[in-house]
């Protein structure tokens, strides 16, 4: 006879905030030390002359993106920040920039790492250092509509949004693809983010984050465990690939803080 299931302990929504607003208030925000490819920034530097954008796909979850993001800050002369959040979040952000006070609520869910403390602590960084002219939250459309509809409402958000000044648009690693993708076990083409951005921008720059090892938070901790050929590696890269995608090599990922870190898959 099975023994009866435990209940779940009930959740401690508090507790849940006060750890969130404590991790923001410890997260240091500082340029990764890499070796850039002076070829690659050269031609990133040249393409966004033109395009004004730069598309990166990440593995949410990871402590060290929002780090990435503010080294190509501080590089590449970004302006604007486009992330995967919903429309929403953009008041809870221009609210906490200036108050400093956090409304928990609308992310209190969120446990797949799109949404960290870190963020928060790189947007008050970049807002502090007069970096940041703009925020989009671009992920407009539910996932019920189903992947294609989702992904094309999320780049009609982007280009929409788009300024003068170059935009760093920040996305899952699917969504920021530039081509058409195909699933093995699923029927159908899925038209990525990336690929109706391309469409519109036809010489938009694309670029990934390669985590050489380590651990990111989404639906709990995950390992990487395709490790690169580069595992014992010392140095950081950022380098364009031999398809032309700009590479951000980070050598150790630690997992993120979310909103709800219960949520397991």
């Amino acid at each position: 006879m099975k023994s009866p299931e435990r209940p779940k302990p009930e959740r401690n929504l508090e507790r849940d905030r006060q750890s969130f607003l404590e991790a923001i208030s410890t997260t240091s925000i500082a340029e990764i030390p890499i070796s850039f490819d002076e070829s690659a920034v050269q031609r990133l530097a040249s393409n966004l002359e033109n395009s004004k954008v730069l598309i990166l796909g990440e593995m949410h979850g990871v402590k060290e993106n929002v780090d990435v993001i503010y080294t190509l800050f501080k590089k590449f002369g970004f302006r604007q920040l486009a992330l995967e959040w919903e429309p929403e979040l953009k008041e809870v952000v221009e609210k906490y920039l200036k108050s400093g006070e956090l409304d928990f609520n609308p992310m209190q869910d969120s446990p797949d790492g799109r949404i960290t403390a870190g963020h928060f602590a790189l947007l008050k960084k970049l807002s502090s250092e007069g970096m940041l002219e703009g925020l989009v939250c671009f992920d407009g459309a539910s996932a019920r509509e189903g992947w294609n509809a989702r992904d094309a409402a999320m780049a009609k958000n982007i280009l929409t949004n788009l300024s003068g000044g170059p935009t760093l648009v920040v996305a899952g690693n699917l969504h920021a693809k530039t081509e058409t993708i195909i699933f093995s076990d699923e029927s159908g083409e899925r038209h990525p983010m990336g690929e109706n951005v391309k469409n519109e921008i036809p010489d938009v720059a694309t670029g990934g984050i390669e985590y050489i090892s380590g651990h990111y938070h989404n639906y709990g901790i995950q390992n990487f465990s395709e490790l690169s050929e580069r595992e014992n590696s010392q140095e950081a890269r950022f380098f364009q690939d031999e398809s032309g995608i700009y590479i951000f090599e980070v050598l150790e990922a630690h997992p993120a803080t979310v909103p709800n870190p219960h949520v397991r898959i």
